[in-house]
This record gives structure tokens, C-alpha cells and sequence, in this order.
């Protein structure tokens, strides 16, 4: 019994751990600082060549003659640097990509997270305001699958209902599965075929 606790402990650890490791393509030596995208903000230009790990949402996809440049919305990273989305966000940011990231792929409103160099903020707008953008030089690039969390519930109705009833019992709506979503009113049954 000790033994299987000993080993229960030993398996939790291991699943949490793997929850909150760090994509490898992510990952910077031990010893590597990363400046916080708020501090970039707010002193442009002071961390140049300083590396930094930022992440959110793309908002914008332009491809240049010779590199990409994608326009993120800002929002913080997970333990395992995957932006948590929110309903606030500290601000925008650009990176840079030697060569061809196509928008097909890197589309708006997917999740980004950069590995990069900071270099020189540049002037831009968002709609008709103004606004000095922190950038990277991108480095490594993980680009994040959106999953949809769907809240799946199977009730099954009270009556056991099985094919070796059919022919001796009348045939009741009792054999029906209702799939209910979250957000939905109107469930989806389907029905237990119908031998007569």
C-alpha cells in the first residue's frame, strides 16, 4: 500500500510537470534574462539586443520583399508560454521574420508566442491612433493550435431499452440519447431504431 502511494506521488508529479514544461523551440539557456514586454513599453529603446519571450494574439499578417511582419496583441504567458487570453491586454507588439510566414497559416486571432531579440520600437497605428510598437527580431516562432471547449453531456432516459426487447414490448421513446451543449437549447437526440 506504501509502495502504491509512494508511486502515485511519483506519477502526479510527473503529469504536472509535463503540463507546465516549456516547448523545447521555446526554451532559452538558464542563465538568459528575458525582459517583460511592460518594460519595453515603457522605456523604447533602452533594451535593445536584450532577448524576450512574448506572446497573444495575431492581429495583423504583412509580407514584405524579404521578411514578415506580424502584429500581436499582447497577453500573458502560461507556464508553458502559451498566452492566456483575457479581456485585457497590455498593448500590441510587432516581430519580424526573415522570409515568408504565409497569412493562410498565421492568421488573425490565432495564438502566437515569440522567442526573440528587441530592437528599435517603431511608429505605427492602430485604426486612426498612433502607437510606438515594441518589436522583436524573431528567433523562434510557436504558433499555437486554438482548441474549443465543448461541454458535452449524455443523458440516457430511464428505461433500459435493448434490441432483445423489441419484439416483445411496444415501442416507447425511451431508447434515445439527448446531447446537450452549453449555449444550446435545443438538445439532439438520437433515436433507438424503431422494429416493428
Amino acid at each position: 500500500m506504501k509502495n502504491l502511494s509512494l508511486f502515485s506521488a511519483i506519477l502526479i508529479s510527473f503529469i504536472m510537470a509535463g503540463c507546465a514544461s516549456i516547448p523545447e523551440k521555446l526554451q532559452v539557456d538558464d542563465n538568459a534574462p528575458l525582459i517583460n514586454f511592460a518594460d519595453v513599453r515603457a522605456q523604447p529603446n533602452v533594451n535593445t539586443g536584450l532577448t524576450a519571450r512574448w506572446g497573444g494574439v495575431i492581429a495583423k499578417v504583412e509580407v514584405q520583399k524579404q521578411r514578415t511582419m506580424v502584429e500581436v496583441v499582447n497577453f500573458k504567458l502560461s507556464g508553458r508560454a502559451k498566452p492566456i487570453q483575457a479581456d485585457e491586454t497590455q498593448g500590441r507588439f510587432r516581430f519580424y521574420q526573415q522570409g515568408l510566414l504565409d497569412p493562410v497559416i498565421y492568421k488573425e486571432g490565432k495564438s502566437i508566442t515569440v522567442v526573440g531579440t528587441v530592437v528599435n520600437s517603431e511608429q505605427g497605428k492602430i485604426g486612426e491612433q498612433d502607437y510606438l510598437y515594441p518589436v522583436l527580431n524573431a528567433e523562434k516562432i510557436q504558433l499555437w493550435k486554438n482548441r474549443q471547449r465543448v461541454d458535452v453531456k449524455l443523458t440516457q432516459q430511464p428505461f433500459f431499452y435493448t434490441p432483445s426487447y423489441w419484439n416483445y414490448y411496444p415501442t416507447y421513446p425511451y431508447g434515445s440519447v439527448i446531447i446537450q451543449r452549453n449555449g444550446s437549447n435545443k438538445p439532439s437526440s438520437t433515436p433507438a431504431p424503431n422494429k416493428r
